[in-house]
């Protein structure tokens, strides 16, 4: 049984091995990368979901292995296709002397591999030491580094495809961990019923099923006056309950679930906008806005074209309406490109968490921002830290250089109120003022507005 397994593999491993077996015939051009030769995704859970039980039945310990090279994108910017290529199969060749013709091995997308291994063993020692040697493509060296996760059937999941999921979860929490391996546990187990649960809530939850607004007041520091909120994203899982940004957020980029959310966050927050304006208070209305928005398909509404909609529905005045994006969206030359329409179309915008990702200053020079959101961090460590109120002064007045405003988040005590007006920042948020709340009670600030 042994020797007919190992048998099978190797037809679908070798990218030039055109020979055919009737025990292994090769899998359809379908069911290849047409890059390296190797089995696609699609190939690989079909092929390997024929040969688990097989290779159970063997006395193997079936493994899989995800591996993701690092700084991919940053080696290929430099190279052209050609090149791009060849550094794609050295990849391959080295996948295959490290793990030998035992293997059945794939190309899932860019820079992404992944190997069904009969045992772990020593492979990715192995392939760690093949790597060693830099690849030589016209004449430069480059030296490649991977991140590993390993997930074994039927201890992490019982098919394929759960595998290759559980694997790439590891592979995660190593590289969150600074770690160039990690194996798939039952803590993480449970992670990945709890991801998958969250994925399927939010297909569910698109239209905004389960979601709610709160709105976080804006006020302006001199005068206490509240003059605009931000729109905070809320959600209930039918199972898991009440779940934070912070982990749907990023699940629902990764999905592009983000664009569904997102167009009713746009919608809902503008229709209460324009509630608010009836009832005698004419706030401005912040909205985060993701990257994945702005790279929407064609076939799809821009958030421009949702906004400009909504607006002219509405009869909103664009500049009380403001898109908030991340720092590191700055360096993202086509999500910029998105952003400078939305400013020429006279929507105001911000950069939130301005200085968590120490982006180049000179940036903001060519930014189309009307605020700068300075981060929380500063806030936290202002009384403990003098220091900290001399960067929060070069930032605001840094921005009020650039013709921008500043706003500053997570303001929780009047000491950290003092500090922040001394350095001449203009808005503050945070709990000193107010909590996020609901729709109805922004309207018993009318009196502060």
């Amino acid at each position: 049984m042994m020797g007919r397994v190992q048998m099978q593999r190797v037809h679908y491993l070798r990218a030039g091995d055109d020979t055919v077996s009737a025990m292994a015939p090769q899998a359809p051009v379908a069911l290849r990368d047409p890059l390296t030769g190797l089995l696609n995704k699609h190939g690989f859970i079909r092929e390997g979901n024929r040969l688990l039980p097989m290779m159970v039945l063997a006395g193997e310990h079936p493994h899989v292995v995800f591996i993701e090279l690092n700084n991919y994108e940053g080696i290929v910017s430099r190279m052209e296709y050609e090149e791009a290529l060849e550094l794609l199969n050295a990849m391959r060749r080295r996948l295959e002397l490290a793990f030998g013709d035992d293997v059945l091995l794939a190309r899932l997308d860019s820079e992404r591999f992944v190997a069904l291994l009969p045992d772990a063993g020593d492979s990715l020692e192995a392939l760690n030491r093949t790597l060693e040697t830099p690849v030589v493509i016209s004449g430069h060296a480059y030296h490649l580094s991977i991140t590993c996760g390993v997930a074994s059937y039927p201890e992490a999941a019982d098919d394929m495809h759960m595998l290759v999921v559980a694997a790439r979860i590891a592979r995660r929490d190593a590289a969150n961990a600074g770690r160039s391996v990690s194996v798939f546990a039952s803590d993480l187990r449970k992670r990945l019923a709890r991801s998958r649960a969250i994925e399927d809530g939010l297909w569910a939850s698109r239209a905004g099923a389960g979601i709610s607004l709160l709105y976080q007041p804006k006020v302006e520091i001199h005068s206490g006056r509240v003059t605009g909120v931000e729109a905070l994203m809320r959600w209930s899982h039918p199972e898991l309950g009440a779940i934070s940004p912070a982990e749907f957020i990023p699940v629902a980029e990764r999905t592009r679930t983000i664009n569904p959310l997102g167009e009713w966050l746009i919608r809902e927050s503008l229709r209460q906008q324009a509630d608010w304006r009836r009832d005698g208070m004419d706030l401005s209305m912040a909205i985060n806005i993701s990257p994945v928005q702005l790279l929407v398909e064609p076939s799809h509404a821009s958030v421009l074209e949702i906004l400009v909609d909504e607006c002219a529905r509405l009869d909103l005045d664009r500049r009380k309406v403001e898109l908030e994006i991340t720092e590191g969206m700055l360096t993202d030359e086509r999500a910029m490109v998105q952003v400078r329409r939305l400013a020429d179309a006279g929507f105001s915008i911000g950069i939130d968490d301005f200085g968590r990702d120490h982006s180049a200053l000179s940036l903001l020079v060519e930014s189309p921002a009307n605020t700068l959101k300075i981060d929380k961090s500063f806030v936290d460590n202002v009384l403990r830290n003098p220091r900290q109120a001399t960067i929060i002064r070069f930032i605001t007045e840094l921005a009020h250089d650039l013709g921008m405003r500043t706003v500053v988040e997570g303001i929780e005590h009047i000491r950290q109120l003092v500090a922040v007006a001394g350095a001449g920042c203009d808005y503050g948020q945070g709990y000193f003022y107010y909590r996020p709340m609901c729709a109805g009670r922004i309207l018993d600030l009318r009196q502060a507005a």
